[in-house]
């Protein structure tokens, strides 16, 4: 059995395929996952503030899931329209009723809309900036990806992205479950297969290729304290969803005891989850 701790994002479909996963979980990603790496996904707003200053200013999120990026946009710039592009419906349909509750003036300035992230209903130059957080480990081509970003950018426009770093990194808790299942004879729901950024300097190398210039990387880390009696509900209700809904209810039970015993040995700092992500900004060239 692996001793990696997955992301929990391994356990979706591929932006390409339609989002069979997101689609089912869309509630279950919003409640578990969403809040996780949610702080780490604004700071791109950030990286784009000095584009979306005018008062016709366009963002364009790609991936936007439950619509976390895209939410904060409209409360951060009070003139600004954002779109938000998603292959699975489920998860935009939550991204709308999380934007209803910040009042309809600001729905009003928001568009969901269902595409790929290499190719996105939306003609050349239609956005001052493009933000893409935690999707592009999921696109098999991601200089399609890329270059579709730089398409829908006005000269002068910029692209930030927010994704993992690729490597091995163990994490205590999940590890534990890992035994528990051992201990019973299970085996975990297998992760499917990511593509992040190898280093920031790769990421920045394939911006250039694709055209983007003024080109700044860096790794930065994730870090989330989880609690101690939360994390099981997450094993359950996010990270191995399947798998419990696979056991008739005495295995089921039998491993929720399982599990509880095998995080009741671990520290209260071993549940302070650590991950490396790589964000890259790239600017197009203007006339």
């Amino acid at each position: 059995m692996s001793r990696m701790a997955p992301d929990p994002l391994d356990r979706s479909a591929p932006i390409t395929t339609p989002g069979r996963d997101y689609n089912r979980y869309a509630t279950a990603y919003h409640r578990w996952w969403a809040p996780v790496i949610a702080p780490a996904g604004r700071r791109l707003l950030d990286d784009v503030a000095a584009t979306l200053n005018g008062p016709r200013a366009h963002l364009i999120d790609i991936g936007t899931g439950t619509g976390t990026l895209a939410v904060a946009a409209l409360q951060r710039w009070p003139a600004c329209r954002v779109t938000g592009v998603d292959l699975a419906p489920g998860v935009l349909a939550v991204a709308g009723k999380e934007a209803r509750q910040i009042g309809a003036r600001a729905r009003r300035r928001l568009t969901l809309l269902e595409g790929e992230a290499a190719r996105v209903p939306l003609p050349d130059h239609s956005a001052d900036a493009v933000v893409s957080s935690f999707v592009v480990q999921l696109v098999p081509n991601r200089a399609a990806a890329t270059r579709e970003a730089f398409r829908l950018l006005r000269p002068g426009g910029r692209y930030a992205v927010l994704t993992w770093q690729a490597g091995r990194f163990d994490f205590p808790p999940y590890l534990a479950f890992e035994r528990a299942l051992e201990d019973l004879g299970l085996e975990a729901t297998v992760s499917r297969e990511q593509r992040p950024y190898p280093s920031p300097a790769g990421a920045a190398a394939e911006l250039r290729r694709c055209g983007f210039r003024r080109v700044r990387a860096q790794t930065i880390t994730l870090a989330h304290r989880f609690e101690a009696d939360a994390y099981p509900a997450v094993l359950e209700g996010w990270l191995q969803n399947e798998l419990f809904e696979s056991l008739d209810d005495s295995r089921r039970e039998r491993l929720r005891r399982a599990t509880a015993k095998r995080l009741a040995e671990l520290r209260p700092s071993d549940f302070v989850w650590r991950r490396p992500l790589v964000t890259v900004v790239g600017d197009r060239p203007g006339d």
